[in-house]
């Protein structure tokens, strides 16, 4: 080890490749954490995904059907 020349660190050689951003959604959408390589990638990314917090979920099946009267007479 030399005065002249500081230790390097070795895990911050580079900075990351992509980072997280994170997205409020204002109590109208879902908050929403993305990660991309820069703000303009997560935009487009966010206004894609965003969910609507009141919107009716999907059913993951069918309601089933109602049966057919039969007139009884």
């Amino acid at each position: 080890m030399s005065l002249d020349q500081p230790q390097q660190n070795k895990m911050m050689t580079a900075p990351p490749a992509k980072k997280a951003f994170h997205f409020s959604g204002d109590g109208i959408y879902h908050n929403l954490s993305i990660i991309a390589e820069n703000i303009e990638e997560a935009t487009k990314e966010w206004l894609a995904k965003r969910q609507l917090i009141n919107a009716p979920s999907e059913q993951s099946t069918p309601a089933p059907e109602s049966e057919p009267k039969s007139e009884v007479q």
